[in-house]
This record gives structure tokens, C-alpha cells and sequence, in this order.
């Protein structure tokens, strides 16, 4: 928690404050909290006029709610304007915005959310599972997950004290007044929320945020962010690079058993030659590595044991269809490979398993299509989630089959559509380069510096492994099927392609810019 001696240094005599009511304090312009009339909802409001920067709200916050220095639920933000000598500064004091349409509770697996009946956004510590999908959803990024804890935790607006008919402790602590606590007509809000919007801050219309921001009327024109030009990577998300590279790689696996496989019962059915008896290992592998993506998932949780409760919001939340999508296909590779191995093969179960495990990928690339992350959201995420899939599926199956025992021509075509796979993602990059060239907003712009600055020497080694895993694909097909040269290439084309694939996904993590509050100066330095 912030240290107590904080408070003489700001003069502030939060305990006296934070314990005394409206009344005691003599403010007589304080609203009257309770009760709500019909479509009323309470919020905060801030003035940017009055606020001196004193972060006096952030320290009665942490000290009300015992929060870590690294989990503060309010924030104060710093915005400049001008050229030195003649340069402004100003503050923006951000908690919850308690917004109308909150995405942190739609998107959460675990319902972990409610809105209040007097519109408060409250979080359910005992439903969290720290899995941190809300601080993505949030373009704000309000949520804040707390190490201690190992959950995510936000403001209530001090949820008991509005109870009590009291003000939050930031409100009470604020030496200018600068933040206030109102009610808002939701209706008259949902047709006009301009007032929530102003520089350092995402559009308001994103999840329609109800806090009212009083500016200066002389603010300039070019005020933004402090921390705009303090760009840093990331975090990569481990377990989440291996859950989506395997569980893409099992998906084309099994694609392509079962594909060879319905080829091999129709030319069965014509020439009466069997051949696909060869083709349990690819089964086998794919299940292989659906299984260790699930193991692997469960890792970035901050609660793993409570893993179960992300099945709880199949309605509207994309993580939780990823979930049981990714389990059913598990589930299903598992009859699959079983089937192979007692003799008993069904392409109807590989059928099944292939449909489920693509609505998989497809569930696992929409949960990233959130507008907060503006570098994830665009189809091309998707492009890329299912042409992993292809590049690396088929010769996963290619490496395991038994190719001296397949009809020349398969293993010929597993190469052909893994190198497609790969030229895919070539073209992927260059949907970023023009999209970075032709957008002008900050979160894609910073993006771009990072992913053509910083990180350039590892995109271009992902360009050159992709460059070389379809170089290897196309001279694996010409070598002679069966033939030691071709196993060679073949491991080699797997290797490169699995080594490009996990550059693009290292990069496709640490590269993204969110949308946030402003923060401090030194909130983007590493």
C-alpha cells in the first residue's frame, strides 16, 4: 500500500476526512446520493480547470481500499501543449468510468461483473480468475490486476459509502474539488456523451463512459499525453503463445489426417487399395498437442485452480467459447486418435473434431478483435490464426506419417499447402506495413515504431524463416518421396516453419499499443 507518511507530505488529513460525513465537512454542494430517480445512475465528474496534480485522490484511494502502489484504481495523468519556452501542463484524474455499455463486463469468461442498479460497475472478487481479458477489453484500462491478490480488482466508487449516503474517499480527499460525485440521465447521456471525451483519452463511444470532464476553454489544440512518446513492449503472454500455436498447429493436424484419409477411402472405393492405414500418428499428434495447448493455458491465470469458471459466460464472452471449443476438440482428437490406434477409424469423429477445432481458431481470433487494442483489431488477426493452421498442420502430419507407405502424390500436396500456409503470413505483414503508413492514430502509430523500430531485426528473421520454410517446402516436393533427402527436408521445413511461426506470435503480442487514460511521465519507460 502507499505509505502513510505520503499523507503529511500532501497535507492531507485523509483519515479525518475519509471518517467524517457530508455534512461535517461543510460541503454544501455536495449532491444528494440517495435516492436515484428513475434512469438515473450516479458517476464522477472532473475538472481539469481546478485540478492541481497533487495526486492526493490516488493516495485516499489506496488507502480506503488497501491497494499496491502497482494496483491503483484512480490515476493521475499528465497532458502538455506548446513548444518551450511557452508550454501547459495539465492533470486527469481517471478511476472507473462506470460506463453505460462496459466491456470488461461483457467480455469477462467468469461473469465476474455486474452493473449496479445505481450504475455502478462492481467486480466480483470471489468470480475472478485473473485471467486479465477485462483490462484488454478496457480502452481505458481501469481493471488493474493485483499481484497480491492474483485477481483483477477496480474502483466501486466506494460502493459502502455510497451506501452510507458518503462520498468516495478520492472525492473527499481532493483539496480543489476537482472530482465530484453526480447523477446522470442515462437516456439524455446515450444521445450526448461528448462531455466524456477530451485529449489523453479514447472515444467515449466506445463503451459509452459516463465520467463528465470539465476543460479549460483555452486548453490547446495539441495537449496530449505525456506518456505518448514512452513506448514499451508488452508483456509476451508465454502461456498464451504456446495455447494458440499448438492448439492451431493440432487443428491443421487433424485437417490434414482427415483430408488424406477421405481421399484414401474414395480411391479405397475405387480401385479397392487400402492406404490409409498409416495415417494414426498424424491423429495421435494432433491430439498431443491440443493437450499440452490446454496444460499450457492455464498458466497465465492468476488463479489456474478456478480454470472451471471461465465456462461461465458462453453467452457473450469470446474467451469462454474458446474454452469449451478448445475442450470439445480435446475431447474429440482424443476419440480420434484412440479410434486409430484400437483399428477402429471413423472420419466421421476427425470430421467432427476439424469443424469444432476451426470454430476454435475462429473463437480464439475474435477475442482479440477488441477496439481498446487497435493493432489486434482487424481481420488480419484472423487471417493469420487460420494460416498457422495451414502452414504448420500439414507438415506436422507430414513429419509423423509413414511417407514411403502414402501414394507419391500426398505427401507432394501437404507441402504445397503448408508452404501456401506460410505465404499467407508473408502477405500478413504486408497488410500491416500499409496499414501502419496509412493510419494516423497514436496506438497505431506506436505500434508501428515498435514492430518496424525496435523489434525490426527479429521481423526480419520471421520474414526470412517464412522466406525459407517455403523454399524447403517446394524442394521437399521435389525430392524423391520416401528418400532420405526428402525426411530431411521435410524436419527442416517443420523446424523453420514452427520457428517462424513462434517469432510472429512473440511479436504479435509484445508489439500491441492499447488505448489508455493518460498516465504519468514515467509510466511507459522500462
Amino acid at each position: 500500500m502507499i505509505d502513510g507518511s505520503l499523507l503529511h507530505l500532501l497535507d492531507v488529513d485523509l483519515e479525518g476526512a475519509i471518517g467524517r460525513s457530508v455534512d461535517e465537512l461543510g460541503l454544501e454542494d455536495a449532491p444528494a446520493l440517495l435516492p436515484l430517480d428513475a434512469g438515473e445512475q450516479y458517476r464522477f465528474s472532473f475538472d481539469m480547470t481546478v485540478c492541481i496534480g497533487c495526486h492526493s485522490c490516488e493516495v485516499a484511494c489506496a488507502e480506503q481500499n488497501g491497494s499496491p502502489v502497482e494496483a491503483l484504481w484512480r490515476r493521475v495523468g499528465e497532458l502538455e501543449s506548446g513548444v518551450f519556452p511557452d508550454v501547459h501542463r495539465h492533470s486527469l484524474s481517471m478511476a472507473c468510468n462506470h460506463c453505460l455499455e462496459p466491456t470488461c463486463l461483457s467480455g469477462c469468461p467468469t461473469n465476474a461483473y455486474v452493473k449496479l442498479d445505481n450504475g455502478v460497475v462492481k467486480h466480483l472478487a470471489d468470480s475472478c480468475i485473473g485471467c486479465q481479458y477485462c483490462i484488454w477489453n478496457c480502452p481505458y484500462e481501469v481493471p488493474v490486476f493485483n499481484p497480491d491478490r492474483r485477481i483483477v480488482t477496480k474502483c466501486d466508487m466506494c460502493q459502502p459509502r455510497l451506501e452510507a449516503g458518503e462520498l468516495p474517499a478520492c472525492v473527499l480527499a481532493c483539496p480543489t474539488e476537482a472530482i465530484g460525485v453526480e447523477k446522470v440521465d442515462v437516456a439524455a447521456w446515450r444521445a450526448d456523451h461528448s462531455a466524456a471525451d477530451g485529449p489523453g483519452l479514447p472515444p467515449s463511444s466506445i463503451t459509452l463512459s459516463t465520467t463528465r470532464i470539465i476543460l479549460p476553454v483555452d486548453l490547446p489544440a495539441d495537449a496530449a499525453p505525456v506518456h505518448a512518446g514512452a513506448i514499451r513492449p508488452a508483456d509476451p503472454h508465454w502461456p498464451l503463445i504456446a495455447l494458440t500455436l499448438l492448439t492451431q498447429l493440432a487443428v491443421g493436424t487433424v485437417a490434414a489426417t482427415v483430408a488424406l484419409e477421405a481421399v484414401a477411402r474414395w480411391q479405397q472405393a475405387l480401385t479397392g487399395v487400402r492406404s490409409h492405414d498409416v495415417l494414426a500418428p498424424g491423429a495421435v499428434a494432433a491430439f498431443v498437442s491440443g493437450a499440452v495447448a490446454l496444460a499450457a493455458s492455464v498458466l497465465h491465470l492468476g488463479r489456474p485452480v478456478h480454470a472451471w469458471k471461465s465456462l461461465r459466460n458462453l453467452r457473450h464472452s469470446w474467451l469462454s467459447r474458446e474454452v469449451a471449443l478448445f475442450g470439445a476438440f480435446a475431447a474429440v482428437a482424443m476419440v480420434y486418435a484412440v479410434s486409430w490406434l484400437v483399428g477402429l477409424p471413423t472420419i466421421a469423429v476427425g470430421g467432427t473434431g476439424v469443424a469444432i477445432g476451426l470454430a476454435g481458431v475462429y473463437a480464439s481470433g475474435r477475442l482479440y478483435l477488441v477496439p481498446a487494442r487497435p493493432a489486434w483489431n482487424s481481420p488480419r488477426t484472423l487471417v493469420a490464426f487460420f494460416a498457422t493452421c495451414v502452414a504448420s498442420g500439414p507438415l506436422l502430419a507430414a513429419l509423423v506419417l509413414d511417407r514411403a507407405a502414402l501414394p507419391v502424390a500426398w505427401p507432394r500436396i501437404l507441402y504445397g499447402v503448408a508452404g501456401a500456409g506460410t505465404m499467407v503470413q508473408l502477405a500478413v505483414y504486408q497488410h500491416v506495413a500499409a496499414s501502419v503508413a496509412a493510419r494516423r492514430d497514436r496506438e497505431v502509430q506506436a505500434f508501428g515504431a515498435l514492430l518496424f523500430g525496435r523489434f525490426r531485426g527479429l521481423l526480419a528473421a520471421r520474414v526470412m524463416l517464412g522466406v525459407g520454410a517455403v523454399v524447403l517446402c517446394i524442394a521437399a516436393g521435389l525430392a524423391q518421396p520416401g528418400s532420405s533427402v526428402a525426411a530431411v527436408l521435410v524436419a527442416l521445413a517443420f523446424t523453420v516453419t514452427a520457428t517462424g511461426e513462434l517469432a510472429g506470435r512473440y511479436l504479435f503480442y509484445v508489439t500491441v499499443v492499447p488505448m489508455t487514460a493518460a498516465r504519468s511521465f514515467f509510466h511507459g519507460w522500462s
